[in-house]
């Protein structure tokens, strides 16, 4: 049996907490089966988008409130979180040729 098809146990946690976090924060923008078909570059924008929109409204909040957010004593534009690690096959493969 070869070992090298299909997703690693890594990185089907990796795409399923993408796919739930797509799913959950678009307020029913997206279904599950649209996420798990969409191309990883499409997937990590809206990501991204996801993780931009959420740090300007919590800014917008600190403003509001004078900055004095109970659930974490830093400020969170210092906040940056790491991109979602891809694994080595996803950015070597290439596109088959017709």
């Amino acid at each position: 049996m070869l070992a090298f098809f299909g997703l690693t146990p890594e990185y089907k946690k990796i795409l399923l907490d993408e796919i739930f976090l797509l799913c959950y924060h678009s307020n029913g923008g997206y279904i599950h089966d649209q996420v798990y078909d969409m191309p990883i570059r499409y997937r990590r924008y809206y990501l991204q988008k996801l993780i931009e929109n959420h740090e300007k409204q919590q800014e917008e909040m600190d403003k509001k409130f004078g900055g004095n957010n109970l659930n974490n004593s830093e400020p969170t534009k210092n906040k940056k979180l790491p991109p979602p690690p891809i694994p080595d096959f996803a950015t070597k493969m290439k596109a088959p040729k017709k």
